[in-house]
């Protein structure tokens, strides 16, 4: 396979992967599955979003491995901007308590580090083993 084939089907798939993942996590009808406030609901609402979203933006952000050359600058930056937000939602809170933004929850920057650890084994662990133009 070429290195221009290979470039393109790696774009692909982590299009695919991070474009596939945000939809599912907006457009998922859980409360079809959930009773409303039974366990699974309440997790799924919880932390399922910060487990989806992070995992979809790592793919996201390896679109650009031409800027963001290594998988180490790829996590750093799809666990910092939502740990950011995270962080800002607590902050905001404290500042402007007229207005709801969400609610700070250490347990949400728990999800987001397994979410990027398992984006960073999914690549490199599984497609690079698995893909041979995943390593171009």
């Amino acid at each position: 396979m070429g290195e221009n084939t290979g470039r393109s089907a790696k774009m692909v798939i982590s299009l695919l992967i991070a474009l596939g993942l945000y939809l599912f996590s907006i457009d998922f009808p859980f409360y079809v599955i959930f009773e409303p406030q039974s366990a699974g609901w309440v997790l799924w609402v919880s932390y399922a979003n910060d487990l989806i979203q992070p995992f979809a933006f790592y793919f996201l952000l390896c679109l650009g491995e031409r800027w963001l050359k290594t998988w180490q600058i790829r996590a750093l930056i799809a666990l910092a901007i939502p740990i950011l937000l995270e962080i800002g939602q607590g902050l905001y809170y404290q500042f402007s308590p007229r207005q709801y933004v969400g609610s700070f929850d250490p347990l949400d920057i728990l999800m987001y580090s397994i979410s990027v650890a398992l984006a960073v084994l999914m690549e490199q662990r599984v497609f690079a083993r698995r893909l041979k133009f995943w390593q171009s």
